[in-house]
């Protein structure tokens, strides 16, 4: 199961994602769906759920906290989310 984990800006999570890059960890920045998105257009960091500590430990480390995040449920024709932090 994946996870998404909202920043508050693209820049955000695109330097979290660098940052776990640089310990061995290769997760991808998206788009965030329009589901879960607050206003306009964002990203987020996509990643296996059983990373979830490393990603929410990681980014207060380094002063990029994560907003929400949120279990991508996979449905006949469109992904469900259901919020778990924050």
């Amino acid at each position: 199961m994946y996870c998404l984990g909202m920043l508050d800006s693209g820049n955000y999570a695109f330097s979290l994602c660098r940052i776990l890059e640089r310990k061995g960890y290769v997760f991808e920045v998206i788009s965030t769906p329009c589901q879960i998105s607050r206003g306009g257009c964002s990203y987020c960091i996509k990643f296996p759920f059983e990373y979830a500590g490393l990603v929410i430990r990681e980014g207060a480390l380094n002063k990029l906290y994560i907003r929400e995040m949120y279990k991508v449920i996979p449905a006949f024709t469109k992904n469900k989310y259901e919020r778990f932090h924050a």
